[in-house]
């Protein structure tokens, strides 16, 4: 006789117990680092049991959740109210939905645009219409790719209106445009996957109703874009299986499948310049999970290796046949120059030889007026203007063993300067105002445009002024990017817990782990955007109903024997 499992809870098994250990763990060393100086004065053994609370809390905070919500159909059976709820399904897709989600993201951006018009101009994008208009020559220090995308669009609309105004409208219409269809999307996967009504909704209003989303649409820079296409591509990467064994009659779906996924991985590439780590990172993961899973998937490391051929392609000759200038050598070199100049300024043990080294780069004398432990952009533009940044260029392994000497006997100080130069992205708080948008706007520029209300009067644009920088003000009391990234983690926690593939998670793991190894600013919005705007259906996939697996209520994922991981919420 069968035993009845449909309404029983189940104890966690002993690899449940173990695998939330490392993330326990994250949690504490984050918090600890956040108050690092605060550690520091409370002495070593109060900080020791500081830390051991925070990993004790944290540990039986993340065990009970995902215990619950593993088993959360075992409880809702025993709540009246919860039980009469009926079983989420699948639904049929219909275009007439996903156009419906078009349209309601495009009207909540709309009125943003029409206030704004033509667009929110910062400096990065004043320099891009420079190169485009051929005034100054082409960088690659914003990615000349997106450069080319702004000059197609920027022209046709200055083409059609003889303006450089209607040329910056067009472009920025455009991206609301692109934007609007690409959330309306993942709001339309949502929907197929049986999402409820009430997640479905606040996905809506996340998309097309959140202030921050409908700004950084109508600012023209690269950021849209890269967020995109790291969305699609992070969606593909576990969607898309291309090594999968074809039915018949399929052929073709595989090859347009596969020709999609080489698309949108070669867009990651060059649309951000940690874009190409990010890809990489994402295809040696997925390549090994795949090899371990089944044989070796050759499609796949096809389609990675096609990418990579093209960005090399692209990168090099096609650059070069472009007359595109490179980004300067200290651009990509935010991590290394702070723990230097940490070492060297906060009390850290450096050899003459290695003081001399540092000054024929920049006058070791004046550094630490512009050193600033949370923001590069300063010791790098004075490096660029009274430095010599081309000795590094011509000495790059000398200085690789300088980095590394200096950091072997300076460990505090380096742990010290990667602390504050990258804490914003995955502190749960920081020390700063985090400014969402307020860089914007219309900056000065010298094509004589200015910002042209439509539609809306003076009084309007102020009272739109206030209730911009109330969100804004409101966010910074709730929320934080340290936040998205413990979100995050915890997702990730619960995936692994619940035998659920986490490769959707990968990307944004590797943005992350670039922003930790390069970032300008230590807490900037827009670095990390991307998994802000990923969180709807990143939690759909960690939380939600697993659709393949057929087993009575309560019974866990790894108790079942189903071979994919689709979720509903």
């Amino acid at each position: 006789m069968e035993t009845n499992t449909e309404n029983k809870m189940h104890m966690p098994q002993k690899r449940q117990f173990l695998i939330l250990i490392p993330f326990a763990l994250f949690y504490s060393v984050a918090a600890m680092l956040t108050e690092m100086e605060k550690a520091a004065s409370m002495g070593m053994m109060r900080s020791l049991g500081k830390f051991i609370l925070w990993l004790a809390s944290s540990y039986i905070v993340l065990f009970m959740t995902c215990m619950i919500i593993s088993q959360k159909s075992v409880i809702a059976a025993k709540i009246s109210f919860l039980s009469r709820i009926p079983k989420q399904k699948p639904r049929q897709g219909k275009w007439y939905i996903y156009v419906l989600f078009t349209v309601v993201c495009l009207l909540g951006y709309l009125p943003y645009y029409l206030m704004y018009y033509p667009t929110w101009l910062s400096n990065d994008a004043v320099w891009q219409i420079q190169q485009v208009l051929g005034w100054v020559p082409g960088s690659n220090h914003h990615p000349y790719f997106h450069t080319l995308i702004l000059k197609a669009l920027f022209m046709t609309g200055y083409r059609m209106s003889g303006t450089y105004t209607g040329g910056a409208a067009f472009y920025t219409f455009f991206q609301i445009l692109i934007m609007a269809m690409v959330f309306a999307f993942f709001l339309y996967q949502l929907y197929k996957r049986g999402t409820r009504i009430i997640w479905l909704v606040l996905a809506l209003l996340f998309y097309a109703f959140l202030p921050v989303n409908a700004l950084l649409t109508i600012c023209m820079g690269k950021d849209e874009f890269f967020t995109a296409s790291l969305l699609f591509f992070a969606w593909m990467t576990v969607e898309f299986d291309l090594d999968a064994e074809g039915e018949k009659g399929t052929h073709k779906k595989n090859v347009l499948r596969w020709m999609i996924y080489f698309a949108t991985g070669l867009l990651v590439c060059l649309l951000r310049s940690n874009g190409i780590f990010i890809f990489f990172g994402t295809a040696v993961v997925l390549v090994i999970y795949r090899m371990i899973t089944r044989k070796f998937p050759v499609r796949t490391f096809a389609c990675m290796a096609a990418v990579l051929v093209c960005y090399l392609i692209y990168q090099g000759p096609v650059l070069d046949a472009l007359h595109v200038e490179p980004p300067d050598t200290i651009e990509g070199l935010t991590m290394p120059t702070q723990h230097v100049l940490c070492a060297y300024l906060k009390g850290g043990e450096l050899t003459e030889e290695e003081i001399e080294m540092i000054d024929r780069v920049v006058p070791v004398d004046e550094v630490g007026d512009y050193y600033n432990p949370w923001l590069f952009d300063i010791v790098k533009n004075f490096i660029r203007e009274s430095g010599d940044q081309q000795v590094i260029a011509d000495n790059k392994w000398e200085y690789f063993k300088l980095w590394l000497r200096v950091g072997l006997r300076n460990p505090l100080q380096y742990t010290v300067a990667e602390v504050r130069q990258t804490a914003g992205y995955w502190a749960y708080k920081v020390r700063d105002y985090q400014y969402l948008y307020g860089e914007y706007y219309m900056v000065d520029n010298p094509f004589e445009m200015t910002t042209q209300r439509k539609l809306f009067t003076y009084d309007n644009e102020l009272a739109m002024h206030d209730f911009l920088m109330n969100f804004q003000d409101f966010y910074n009391k709730v929320w934080s990017l340290g936040l998205n990234t413990w979100l995050m983690i915890f997702g990730i926690a619960y995936m692994l817990y619940d035998r659920r593939n986490m490769m959707i998670y990968v990307p944004f793991i590797m943005m992350l782990v670039t922003l930790l190894l390069a970032a300008p600013v230590y807490n900037e919005f827009r670095y990390a955007y991307g998994l802000f705007t990923a969180l709807p259906f990143l939690l759909s996939y960690s939380l939600g109903v697993r659709k393949d697996i057929n087993v009575p209520s309560g019974v866990s994922g790894e108790e079942s024997t189903g071979k994919t991981d689709e979720e509903v919420v």
